[in-house]
């Protein structure tokens, strides 16, 4: 299976389309996560990213803005068609307005752990995260763990992803479909146009939002990955999130956002 499925099917099964569904580079967790993420080949297998997000957007829902994030992940072949991914990260909000109007000092730890299974012509993904909030979050949000279950394919060009995702801890599910698009500028630079779609089951974003069911929002991004040297890529990105059906109905507003990553691989 070619690399951008690979790449997909990991970041499917260790992350949850973090943040906006958009943002920076796999190694961030964050944008064209659909294009950009570990490639399972690399010599090392071990990558490490830092990016700017002008608003932190978690599954549909605005966190707040100016969230700067760090991380790291590793990518293990242990056989031909299976192979063990791991990454963490950490980030703040370093923003003047979040979620309840104010400003709070948020730190947030994710670690993530995934198996992705080449079945041909789609790749299955198995992943668990935990997720750590510090400082003035901490007292709403209860540190959670989850398990997800990925599948990702190729179709004329465009990148397919299905996802599901349960909440251990808060008792809650989540599941996400996502397209995306590489268009080929130069050797070194492409522009990626991808969309997501997110859907609740009794959901409630690590207890900030009452349980919601339904459709929770659209998120569509355009990135413009461009390869610095051959293991460096830099990927501004521009987005767009709109809330539909039980984020609507719970009062959320459309966001325009966008930021950038900085992605080495050894």
């Amino acid at each position: 299976m070619n690399k951008t499925i690979s790449s997909l099917a990991a970041v499917l099964a260790m992350a949850s389309f973090a943040n906006a569904g958009t943002s920076a580079p796999a190694t961030s967790g964050k944008a064209c996560q659909m294009c950009t993420a570990p490639a399972a080949d690399e010599s090392l297998g071990l990558g490490l990213g830092v990016s700017y997000d002008s608003h932190y957007i978690f599954r549909g829902l605005l966190f707040g803005e100016s969230y700067i994030s760090g991380g790291l992940d590793y990518s293990l072949s242990l056989t031909e068609t299976v192979r063990l991914d791991l990454d963490a990260r950490y980030g703040i909000l370093a923003g003047d307005d979040d979620f309840s109007g104010g400003l709070l000092d948020y730190e947030r730890l994710e670690l993530g752990a995934g198996l992705v299974t080449d079945l041909g012509p789609v790749e299955l993904g198995l992943g668990y995260r935990y997720y750590q909030h510090n400082n003035d979050l901490s007292a709403l949000l209860n540190d959670s763990h989850e398990v997800g279950l990925s599948l990702a394919t190729e179709v004329s060009g465009v990148t397919l992803g299905l996802a599901g995702y349960y909440d251990i801890t808060n008792e809650g599910f989540y599941f996400e479909a996502k397209a995306a698009y590489e268009i080929k500028i130069t050797e070194s630079f492409s522009l990626v146009p991808a969309i997501g779609v997110g859907y609740a089951v009794d959901y409630n974003w690590q207890t900030i939002a009452p349980g919601l069911d339904g459709f929770t929002a659209v998120t569509a991004s355009l990135s413009a990955p461009v390869k610095l040297a051959k293991n460096v890529t830099l990927t501004p990105y521009i987005a767009g999130n709109l809330p539909v059906d039980a984020l609507d109905d719970a009062g959320e507003d459309s966001q325009l956002f966008g930021g950038v990553s900085l992605s080495v691989r050894f």
